[in-house]
């Protein structure tokens, strides 16, 4: 990082983090609620080895999505990533299409310098044609500024003709050529909606890492108008991942903000309950939006002070969110959204 860089982080106080949105931290609770540790600039997120890789990745991942591109100065997104990395934070997850390219450059804007130090991750579609998937990679791999992506995902396993999909699309040859190169250290895929396929695929490929959208509903929560699956990634998808050695993730464990409570709705629940349930299932971490300092701050005291849910406990939130486990509207993907800072507004 170049001393102009270092000088505008400097310069960068907590009141304009504020300018980021109006919803605070109350929806993850004061950071001295959480742990005192986060108030000193203590809480570290802890890291461990992900699955059979050779990543000691952070139990924190920070997601490159919806709740990022939330942050409008380019400025701003940068500092709160580097904010991340000093809390702790080492796994970067994002997708070569979100914002248009703007993620993927904010986080080689914000990490290039610690590039040792940090993983990236990165999301291509299932029906890349090889020549398209590989520029999309050296366009990946320019705006990270690296020569090289720690995990490339086949993104959004929507059914199982996806898995098939991405064989016959060319797109896994070609990450699996890329991954013989070294421009591409890990393989993976992600699954918002479809335990069946994310089964499907951990049989038919040795996958190294894969993201699967549990949340204390149970229920995976899907793109709009696609309906509601019938099963649960906890219940068999991830258990399969686990026997395989893959590293997993739990991401989408808010239920895209649907499942955040505010004051006393009764089937909904703390945001920090949502994380610690998401943390007590048996995966590597989380995978969270965060567009705040404050996201950051609280979710880190819980990692770094992490009690693990009872089952009772995770079947009682089970039970309890049950009712708000319907059809998601991705409201924030329509054309005419406005973000309004309200209190669903800052966590994916």
């Amino acid at each position: 990082m170049s001393d102009k860089e270092k000088n505008r982080f400097e310069r960068l106080t907590r009141r304009d983090f504020i300018k980021m949105g109006a919803a605070g931290a109350a929806f993850f609770g004061a950071a001295s609620a959480c742990s005192k540790k986060a108030d000193k600039g203590e809480a570290i997120v802890p890291k461990k080895k992900l699955g059979r890789t050779q990543m000691m990745a952070s139990v924190l991942g920070m997601g490159g999505g919806s709740a990022l591109s939330m942050v409008k100065e380019d400025d701003l997104a940068v500092a709160l990533i580097d904010f991340a990395r000093r809390k702790g934070v080492n796994y970067f997850d994002t997708g070569s299409e979100y914002g248009g390219g703007k993620s993927e450059q904010r986080f080689g804007e914000a990490l290039s310098g610690y590039r040792k130090e940090i993983y990236l991750s990165t999301k291509y579609g299932v029906g890349e044609a090889p020549d398209e998937l590989k520029k999309k990679v050296e366009t990946s791999l320019s705006r990270f500024r690296t020569d090289y992506i720690d995990v490339a995902n086949m993104h959004g396993l929507t059914g199982v003709e996806d898995v098939e999909k991405m064989f016959s699309s060319g797109a896994m040859e070609t990450l699996v050529k890329l991954k013989e190169e070294g421009t591409v250290k890990y393989i993976g895929f992600t699954s918002h909606s479809s335990p069946a396929a994310s089964i499907e695929a951990l049989k038919r490929f040795d996958f190294d890492t894969c993201l699967m959208a549990a949340n204390a509903s149970k229920v995976p929560y899907v793109g709009e108008f696609e309906g509601i699956a019938d099963a649960s990634f906890e219940d068999e998808a991830i258990p399969l991942g686990l026997e395989k050695g893959v590293g997993v993730w739990a991401f989408k464990i808010t239920g895209q903000r649907r499942l955040i409570a505010r004051n006393n709705e009764p089937d909904k629940a703390p945001g920090l309950e949502l994380i610690r349930y998401a943390l007590s299932l048996p995966v590597h971490g989380v995978i969270l939006g965060m567009n705040m300092p404050e996201h950051v701050e609280t979710a880190a005291a819980l990692t770094a002070d992490f009690t693990p849910m009872t089952k009772e406990e995770m079947r009682q939130w089970n039970e309890r969110l049950a009712p708000s486990a319907n059809e998601l509207t991705l409201d924030y993907l329509r054309a005419d959204y406005v973000d309004d800072g309200g209190y669903r507004a800052h966590l994916a």
